[in-house]
């Protein structure tokens, strides 16, 4: 096959060129496949990747209330809502029926655990610290009903909004939701002293930060914690991503540092759990990095392609010296610069002139 106008001379490619070329191809190849096995696409990954998200930072919750009360933001507080009402003989208030009525959640429509029950969600208050005593049948029924959560629920329930707790908690109150965010603070939570009456003998105090939070933090109370969550504060960008689905109890009250540090309080919602999970952190994977084996691919493809195409090309040259129309644009003298002197200009002239001189008949008439 020849690429060549019959108007113009044929160009030939010499063996030197070719192989510099071949050299050439190879090289380019061998440098890609070295770019791409080394992993180093940082700069292809930054033009076919958005600009990441900064983490919201999260408040530093202070360590002591407002006022004179020592109690911490991590503490449980029970505050008596009337003077005969005793939080220690508060079970023995509620009757076998009663229990019963609290431990079955109320159905709803789709699929998905149940509701609260509204004979524990009408004794919650919001805007307050801590969990009043009126309020611990509440509290730890929604804990056992929080515990028969399953995990395959987790897709089919609603993502909760920090925003929908905090403007709406009437409306959320009672509801199961899923939320996945940054555990900030997980401690062993303290119990009222009769929760154990209620089944419930142990829980974790966590606070997180979502999303959509910003630099607010949600509550979160539940029963159970993966083992892989240490028990500490996290403040750094490298705080452990968890996930769980739980019940909105309330909007609550805690204690902040404030903007001076001298303490300010704050209300944040509060989520009573069955588990904390734990989600370990994945590697982020770009479309640049998704389309880098597509790209070595095509690479090591048009690589070949083009040595395939010179390897014909030179084929298709030898081929072409031995046929008769390769010999007939071959010159049939070949010039040759042997005995050829150099003289120079000067010598030239002089030499022309001797020659007209001697070649030239005399006219003198002396």
């Amino acid at each position: 096959m020849r690429f060549q106008d019959k108007g113009r001379p044929r160009g030939q490619l010499l063996a030197s060129d070719q192989r510099r070329l071949i050299l050439l191809i190879v090289g380019i190849g061998i440098v890609v496949l070295l770019i791409v096995i080394s992993g180093r696409t940082a700069w292809f990954t930054a033009w076919f990747s958005g600009p990441q998200a900064a983490s919201p930072k999260p408040s530093v919750v202070s360590d002591a209330l407002m006022g004179s009360n020592d109690l911490r933001q991590d503490e449980f507080n029970v505050v008596p809502s009337a003077p005969s009402i005793s939080s220690e003989n508060y079970a023995s208030m509620i009757d076998t029926a009663g229990a019963v009525a609290m431990e079955t959640p109320v159905a709803r429509e789709g699929v998905g655990p149940g509701n609260v029950p509204e004979i524990l969600t009408k004794t919650i208050r919001d805007d307050v610290i801590g969990v009043l005593a009126s309020e611990t049948a509440a509290w730890t029924g929604t804990l056992r009903l929080a515990e028969r959560i399953k995990a395959e629920d987790h897709q089919a329930l609603p993502v909760g909004q920090f925003a929908l707790f905090m403007d709406s908690p009437q409306s959320c109150r009672g509801r199961a939701f899923a939320i996945r965010g940054q555990l900030r603070r997980l401690t062993k939570a303290p119990l009222p002293a009769n929760a154990e009456t209620f089944g419930v003998r142990s829980a974790y105090d966590a606070w997180i930060s979502t999303q959509d939070s910003g630099k607010q933090l949600i509550h979160v109370v539940a029963l159970n914690a993966d083992a892989g969550l240490p028990l500490t504060e996290h403040t750094g960008k490298a705080a452990p991503d968890v996930e769980l689905t739980g019940y909105f109890f309330k909007r609550e009250g805690y204690a902040a540092s404030g903007k001076v540090g001298t303490g300010d309080l704050e209300l944040t919602p509060m989520i009573l759990a069955g588990r904390i999970r734990y989600l370990p952190p994945e590697a982020p994977v770009s479309r640049a990095e998704e389309m880098n084996p597509w790209l070595a691919w095509m690479g090591i493809g048009l690589c070949s392609g083009i040595l395939i195409l010179v390897w014909q090309f030179q084929i298709s040259d030898n081929n072409f010296r031995g046929t008769r129309t390769h010999q007939l644009t071959v010159a049939p003298v070949k010039p040759s610069f042997e005995g050829v002197e150099s003289v120079t200009i000067r010598q030239v002239l002089r030499e022309m002139e001797e020659t007209a001189h001697n070649s030239t008949p005399a006219t003198s008439l002396l």
